[in-house]
């Protein structure tokens, strides 16, 4: 048997994180390119849909990281937990408990399509932001992929 190659978990956390952008990317791109930009999004829409991947990979992060409560707050620890593990940079200008604005300011998933600049509110962060709370309502007023400089997001619970 040949002797292993040690390779530090560091190197191999920044190959898997680039090879799934990467993967994901190439996937949402090529559809686009072969049947459009709305089965582009139907089909990443679908997806995550199934097995419940975006409800339980935001319930996974809630348990490890024991988040409690469902309002802006834990909204917004959650995504801090999401970008440490995703290294991207970020800030958050509000938060409390009924309402928190966050900006993303360097994202690794963005694209450069216009016309499906949209899958990441609707069916990711939307997703996420039901079920932290049914109740809340979600707004994204500028979106790296739509060609503004930072994605922001706004979360509000009625009182």
């Amino acid at each position: 048997m040949a002797k292993k190659m040690p390779i530090t978990y560091e190197l191999k956390y920044k190959y898997m994180k680039g090879m799934l952008t990467t993967l994901f990317k190439g996937f949402i791109y090529a559809i686009r390119e072969k049947y459009g930009a709305e089965a582009a999004l139907e089909i990443y829409e679908r997806v995550n849909e199934m097995d419940d991947r975006i409800k339980n990979m935001t319930n996974t992060l809630k348990e490890v990281f024991k988040l409690e409560g469902n309002n802006g707050e834990t909204f917004a620890q959650w995504w801090e937990v999401f970008w440490e593990i995703t290294e991207m940079e970020y800030i958050i200008p509000e938060r409390s408990k009924t309402f928190t604005r966050f900006e993303v300011l360097k994202c690794p998933w963005t694209t450069e399509p216009k016309d499906i600049s949209v899958w990441c509110f609707l069916s990711l962060v939307g997703k996420i932001a039901k079920t932290i709370n049914p109740q809340a309502t979600l707004e994204r007023p500028k979106a790296m992929c739509a060609g503004d400089p930072h994605c922001e997001y706004i979360f509000k619970l009625e009182e």
